[in-house]
């Protein structure tokens, strides 16, 4: 098991992935937590590594604008994810005004 922890960006650039395949892999947990004592609202994406793009479209979205209460947590680990080679997570956080933590745990295949 891997984890992963990053600040989410408030810039979607194809540098700005909180977590990158390596090998097939299953993420067993995302953690959203907010630090700060604003709400926050980010977005979720995930990109294939089929070569349709580099940076995360609307049409990548799992999740939008989903909202974190100030210094509150939100988990995402009901339903896992494989993940192929290369495929990545983005979590954008496009509203300023509150500060997202980003825990992502994975486990190789």
């Amino acid at each position: 098991m891997a984890i992963t922890q990053r600040e989410a960006p408030t810039t979607i650039t194809a540098l700005d992935h909180v977590f990158a395949a390596t090998a097939d892999t299953a993420v067993t947990s995302i953690h959203l937590c907010n630090i700060t004592s604003s709400d926050a609202t980010i977005d979720i994406y995930l990109l294939p590594n089929d070569g349709s793009t580099t940076v995360p479209t609307e049409n990548n979205k799992i999740y939008n604008s989903l909202t974190i209460p100030a210094t509150d947590s939100y988990i995402i680990d009901t339903e896992k994810m494989i993940l192929g080679n290369g495929d990545k997570i983005y979590v954008q956080n496009p509203d300023s005004t509150g500060q997202v933590i980003v825990t992502v745990s994975t486990i190789g295949l």
